[in-house]
């Protein structure tokens, strides 16, 4: 199951069903729920939650959507699912919500007192993203501030540390199994195999440094780049982590016009899918070696997922 999300509708692209139309969709997220009411999915093993024009929470049913509650403003810009019973929200002005079972919203009080976050600064627009937001097997939260680094969480947002300076300029942080976490930034790849203890860093094989969107598959990472923020160059490379990276083609082209944004890649399984601003979604069901065209004339896509 590959759930879609543009910034017009909201799609299973499987079964070619639209869960929703003229809505923008803000953010994904695939995993359990504690209290929740589990998959209503077919093929899914996990509940899909989604963020729906930067306000609503909802959860995708097998031919519908289930509300959980309206956000109190619409400044929603990532999502998260913690086995802790919360879904985890991260908002413009770089702050955090938390979301229960029940429709309970929360603050994240403790984020808004990190050291340091008086100085980020978002090249992009007048307040700091809270670009996105990551958790890992154990519970572990990941905080990608933009511009304002990596910040981690091992008591569920209690206290913060951290772990990446925001001068690496990162766009999204994701996890993996057996610890494994990674970044895309502005830097090239970053991964870290110990839950953000340690990390490395590569630009080894790309044809530019600036990386915007990542995505992993055991110890196999995905990761796009491109020359800078206004690029006309953006391409897609693969590695196994510690090895050098190498283009995706085989059905793929070689280079795309624009970024491949933050949210745009997915991977599971040896499934991996590529959305693009264009509208078009390509797809690779061997760990990326061959790529097919999956969808065309969609409006832009923003994030997908598999479920």
């Amino acid at each position: 199951m590959l759930i879609v999300g543009t910034t017009a509708h909201l799609e299973d692209l499987d079964r070619s069903y639209t869960y929703a139309q003229d809505v923008s969709v803000t953010a994904l997220a695939v995993g359990p729920f504690a209290g929740g009411v589990g998959s209503l999915l077919p093929s899914s093993p996990h509940p899909v939650w989604s963020i729906l024009d930067q306000e609503r929470v909802i959860q995708l049913e097998e031919f519908d959507v289930a509300p959980l509650v309206r956000l109190p403003a619409e400044t929603a810009q990532s999502l998260a699912v913690s086995s802790g019973g919360s879904l985890v929200v991260g908002t413009e002005g770089a702050h955090i919500l938390t979301v229960t079972s029940d429709g309970v919203v929360g603050e994240v009080t403790s984020f808004d007192a990190v050291k340091g976050r008086d100085s980020w600064q978002n090249p992009a627009g007048r307040l700091p993203d809270l670009r996105s937001i990551a958790v890992s097997s154990a519970d572990i939260w990941f905080a990608n501030v933009h511009v304002g680094g990596v910040w981690r969480s091992r008591d569920r947002g209690e206290s913060w540390q951290n772990l990446i300076p925001p001068e690496s300029d990162v766009h999204e942080v994701v996890t993996g199994d057996g610890g494994r976490v990674a970044v895309a930034a502005a830097i090239g790849l970053g991964w870290s195999e110990d839950d953000g203890d340690t990390w490395q860093w590569t630009t080894d094989g790309l044809h530019a440094g600036y990386s915007r969107a990542v995505a992993l598959d055991g110890d196999t990472a995905f990761v796009t780049a491109s020359t800078g923020p206004d690029t006309t160059d953006g391409r897609l490379y693969r590695c196994h982590l510690g090895e050098a990276l190498e283009p995706c083609s085989g059905g793929l082209p070689e280079s795309f016009p624009f970024n491949l944004d933050s949210g745009s890649l997915a991977a599971s399984g040896g499934q991996v899918a590529l959305g693009t601003r264009n509208g078009r979604v390509f797809r690779s069901s061997d760990n990326g070696s061959t790529w097919a065209l999956a969808a065309d004339r969609m409006r832009p896509v923003r994030v997908l997922r598999f479920g």
